[in-house]
């Protein structure tokens, strides 16, 4: 029952924080300076960085026993295909793009696609949760673990809502409206979670292939969209302290719930 509560918990927590982080608009009162959107855009690939090495990958390979001397197989591929994932997604909004129909006559603005896409990206995020809780429920992983991943991605959900609700406000002029885009861009993420919770909960022995794919999809995004967006001519410096102290936030996280 504890660890069914706690599993609740951690996926209610990464949604409440995508909420609060998107309130925090009712506080702004002009628009933010980039050299913060820098910082917090590396603090938050930081912690995901973190977050798919102890508390995805090293157990995808940790619940590999069964392999024996190639207990690494389900974490390269598991990984391998998580990229892929994403990679082909990419592929995909890229040819929705390039349509000069229908698409071009209702084109999206910068904001809504920035909307769209960190929408799309707290797939694998939820996904990753559920899938730690989910080993948890079956016996093969630490809750305090899925619980630090949780809090973690939760974390950086905060920025992620203020960053959908505050270019929204400026596109709608209504914080209200602004604060329900970036509530609604988290919507995803406790679904996946739930779907996560359940496959790898059902389906006990794909477990490390999931937290391996899980692990993946996490680092894609990082070097596809977190990293490039850091590295503004002349933030370098604070995009890669956002990114070392990010790291380190949820290196202690990890290693002390351990």
């Amino acid at each position: 029952m504890e660890g069914t509560s706690i599993t609740i918990f951690g996926i209610c927590f990464i949604f409440v924080m995508t909420s609060l982080g998107a309130a925090i608009i009712f506080l702004v009162k002009k628009t933010i300076s980039e050299k913060y959107n820098v910082f917090f855009m590396s603090f938050a690939g930081g912690i995901m960085l973190a977050s798919s090495i102890w508390s995805l990958l090293i157990p995808a390979i940790d619940n590999s026993e069964n392999y024996a001397s190639l207990a690494f197989l389900p974490a390269c591929l598991g990984f391998l295909l998580g990229c892929l994932f994403l990679y082909g997604l990419d592929i995909l909004l890229e040819k929705t793009e390039s349509q000069k129909d229908e698409f071009v006559k209702r084109k999206m603005s910068k904001n809504q696609r920035m909307f769209f896409v960190i929408s799309i990206h707290n797939i694998p995020e939820g996904l990753s949760v559920g899938v730690a809780f989910g080993s948890v429920l079956s016996g093969g992983g630490n809750i305090l673990l899925a619980l630090s991943l949780a809090i973690g991605i939760g974390i950086q959900n905060i920025p992620e809502g203020f960053a959908v609700s505050l270019p929204m406000y400026s596109q709608t002029k209504s914080k209200w409206k602004a604060f329900l885009y970036g509530i609604f861009s988290g919507i995803l993420e406790p679904i996946s979670a739930i779907v996560g919770l359940y496959l790898s909960s059902i389906f006990t022995f794909l477990l490390p292939w999931m937290l391996a794919f899980a692990g993946g999809t996490m680092i894609y995004t990082i070097v596809n969209e977190l990293l490039p967006g850091s590295q503004v001519d002349d933030m370098k410096r604070r995009g890669t302290w956002g990114f070392i102290f990010g790291f380190l936030l949820m290196m202690v996280l990890d290693v002390a719930f351990a």
